[in-house]
């Protein structure tokens, strides 16, 4: 698992795949999005059926875009010759979130449909669960590169920015709770005002602990069966654990500025 903030150093060495090597790798992909691809059409339409509507778009156009991405990454970041467990885990979780997009528009829906609100959470329980497998999967298989590290980092990003945007939608807290979705987005354009935070910060153990709280209160949150206070509850705990994770990084960052 990465954690939620931009900077964290990741192993990589940036070395170009000879061109046999290159396509092989990208035929790999191809097959792979093509699977996912039937996988995206089965979750969209088991969730809204043919109500989609803009949900469509949203799931399939974040799927495009995901997957162009990817290709552009692994055309020039990508320095091993094979995809591995890990990159197939990652793009099956983005392929799930692609499908909660799908949701966004029909969230009227959720709060009234205690099975396809139980749906979305499960789904997003799968995309968490699936998360950490990624990490220990490059290690293993000695596939680690700053291209994997950033596609699994902006995988949760995205996650967290779909849930925080349905919760708001559904009503149960306060729009500040889109916080928890756009936090890591802030941080990024900060950096455009303040140079010195566009650095690396140490792999911090507790920060990828309040990544997995920070999703996991989101998806609770979406239940069905949590609202009230005990909803306030949550949405308030895991907003102040993510301010304080990132606080942890921007005073870091800032008593090394000079170096």
């Amino acid at each position: 698992m990465v954690v939620t903030h931009p900077h964290t150093a990741a192993v990589d060495d940036r070395r170009r795949l000879p061109v046999p090597l290159l396509v092989g790798l990208l035929r790999r992909f191809a097959v792979l999005a093509g699977v996912n691809l039937g996988l995206l059409a089965l979750l969209v339409f088991g969730l809204l059926g043919r109500g989609a509507g803009l949900g469509t778009l949203l799931a399939f156009g974040l799927y495009l875009v995901v997957n162009a991405v990817l290709l552009w990454g692994l055309i020039r970041n990508y320095p091993h010759a094979r995809l591995g467990l890990c990159n197939i885990v990652t793009h099956f979780r983005a392929t799930l979130i692609a499908g909660l997009a799908a949701v966004l528009p029909n969230v009227a829906a959720v709060a009234g449909d205690p099975f396809l609100a139980w749906s979305v959470v499960a789904i997003a329980t799968i995309a968490l669960a699936c998360d950490g497998i990624d990490g220990w999967a490059a290690r293993r298989a000695g596939l680690i590169s700053r291209f994997g590290a950033r596609f699994d980092m902006e995988v949760d990003s995205v996650l967290a920015l779909i849930l925080a945007r349905i919760v708001m939608q559904m009503g149960k807290v306060g729009e500040w709770v889109i916080l928890l979705g756009i936090m890591r987005y802030l941080f990024v354009v900060a950096t455009w005002v303040f140079p010195w935070l566009n650095r690396s910060t140490p792999a911090r153990f507790s920060g990828k602990v309040m990544c997995v709280i920070q999703i996991a209160a989101l998806t609770a949150l979406i239940a069905p069966v949590v609202s009230g206070g005990t909803a306030l509850l949550i949405a308030a705990g895991a907003l102040a654990g993510v301010v304080w994770s990132f606080g942890v990084d921007i005073r870091y960052l800032w008593k090394t500025r000079a170096a």
